[in-house]
């Protein structure tokens, strides 16, 4: 597992390209909001130098075990170059792809109802140790078992069509509808219909774990309240009344191929903005995670730039150093695609 002073390391790397030529004698904050009050109010980080943040330092602390098994968290801190506005618009429209480190095969954001072609793209024909996984956990799935994140429906539909159709191209296919049948309900019903995971033997609701992970967060979720009453994720405003961007994604985590489903919600506040990003799917090895964003304008001299928190919480399946290591996938690959 990378050690925090690598891990920090890393992090000031991924970083050196935005912050090149971002070195700031005297900043001042935007005067319609104080940020770094705002970020010492509810986050890990009592104190924030911003001449350092400026400078490409990422502030980074893990989280204390959450009060229920398998509950991680993780907070970050950092400053991108761009307006506010624009480091929004690239953290909800980013796209994975282009960066081979992250080790994204496949990614969809998906736009009104969902349709089968939004699937087109996915495919399980690879010989990438990582897919080959997940297509031999599929073949392996029967109605009573599977290894995988599944209703037992889902475990009997897959199994039978998978059985029927052994070839990658037509399992592809099974996934593809899985996946769609998911988004249709998601679409309706919100965080509310999301259906749980039986097939591995422990029944566990995706939707039960994410906000359980938040409400364990008590400061962060208090700073959040609105935008997670309006996505539908906490209160009881379950429709939720925000219009989320949706994805799919096929990734490997921890030489694991992983297909997982996601919304991303953006609320603009003032001056600033909340997004959440929650993964309301994942086809193993985790059971849901979610990130939320607070980005704020921020002015020195005549230069303008965005302060970005964000904080991210996983429950997973596995061991403890696993679950760290999603949780750093998950920040990188956000730092990366704002490059």
């Amino acid at each position: 597992m990378t050690s925090p002073k690598n891990r920090h390391n890393v992090f000031k790397v991924i970083l050196a390209g935005l912050v090149g030529g971002f070195f700031l004698a005297a900043a001042s904050v935007a005067t319609a909001s104080d940020p770094l009050d705002d970020v010492k109010s509810f986050s890990d980080f009592p104190a924030i130098d911003l001449h350092h943040v400026l400078d490409g330092d990422i502030l980074g602390a893990r989280g204390p075990l959450m009060h229920f098994p398998n509950g991680l968290s993780a907070q970050t801190c950092f400053v991108i170059p761009a307006a506010a506005a624009e480091t929004v618009r690239r953290l909800q429209d980013w796209d994975p792809l282009p960066h081979e480190a992250l080790k994204v095969f496949a990614y969809q954001a998906m736009c009104g109802p969902c349709e089968g072609a939004d699937f087109q793209t996915l495919s399980l024909k690879s010989s990438q140790t990582a897919i080959c996984w997940l297509l031999d956990k599929t073949l392996a799935t029967t109605a009573d078992k599977s290894d995988l994140n599944l209703t037992r429906a889902e475990a009997q539909k897959l199994a039978s069509c998978a059985k029927g159709n052994p070839d990658p191209q037509d399992v592809s296919a099974c996934w593809a509808e899985l996946l769609r049948e998911r988004v249709a309900v998601f679409q309706h019903e919100g965080f509310n219909g999301l259906l749980p995971y039986e097939a591995n033997g422990v029944t566990v609701s995706p939707g039960t774990q994410l906000r359980e992970m938040l409400r364990d967060q008590t400061a962060v979720a208090r700073q959040f309240a609105t935008l997670l009453w309006q996505s539908g994720l906490l209160g009881d405003n379950r429709a939720g009344s925000l219009t989320p961007t949706l994805y799919w994604t096929l990734f490997e985590v921890n030489h694991r191929a992983m297909l997982s489903l996601g919304a991303i919600y953006l609320l603009p506040q003032g001056d600033h903005y909340q997004l959440l990003d929650a993964q309301y799917y994942v086809s193993g090895k985790y059971y849901a995670a979610a990130m939320l964003c607070e980005i704020w304008p921020i002015r020195a001299g005549d230069k303008s730039g965005a302060l970005v928190w964000r904080g991210d919480v996983a429950q997973h399946r596995g061991r403890i150093v696993f679950a760290a290591d999603v949780i750093l996938r998950i920040q990188e690959l956000v730092v990366i695609t704002l490059r």
